[in-house]
């Protein structure tokens, strides 16, 4: 297995967890992978976006989401009411998801913002652009 295989199995994992049909309930501690997976997870993402371009062109249809602050339910109500970017019958495959920043800070799950947001990027790299 080589290490880009196994981030995206750990991405799968992540969005498995995070992603219709799962159902998130929330808990104190971080529990969607381990420490070592979610840095490497991070790393990984960053690579590919560091690849990128510094001008972003995305054509429509786009969903935009900004300012999210570790508000992890916030977001996941986003998804339920207006369409997720999962496989299992979202619309990642027809619209493209544009996360402004703002990612973490105010909220209690900071770290599962950031590794739902990076597993979505390394999933679908042409579908998810984070600012």
């Amino acid at each position: 297995q080589t290490p880009a295989s196994g981030m995206l199995a750990v991405a799968d994992r992540v969005l498995e967890q995070l992603t219709p049909p799962a159902v998130w309930h929330p808990t104190r501690e971080f529990n969607l992978c381990s420490p070592q997976e979610l840095l490497a997870l991070i790393q990984h993402a960053g690579e590919s976006m560091r690849e990128e371009h510094t001008l972003v062109r995305i054509r429509a249809p786009v969903k935009i989401f900004g300012d999210i602050h570790g508000q992890l339910g916030d977001l996941l109500d986003f998804f339920s009411l207006y369409g997720s970017p999962d496989h299992h019958g979202g619309d990642i495959f027809c619209i493209h998801y544009l996360f402004l920043g703002d990612y973490v800070d105010r909220g209690a799950y900071s770290l599962e913002v950031l590794a739902l947001l990076y597993a979505l990027r390394l999933k679908y790299p042409s579908k998810v652009t984070l600012l």
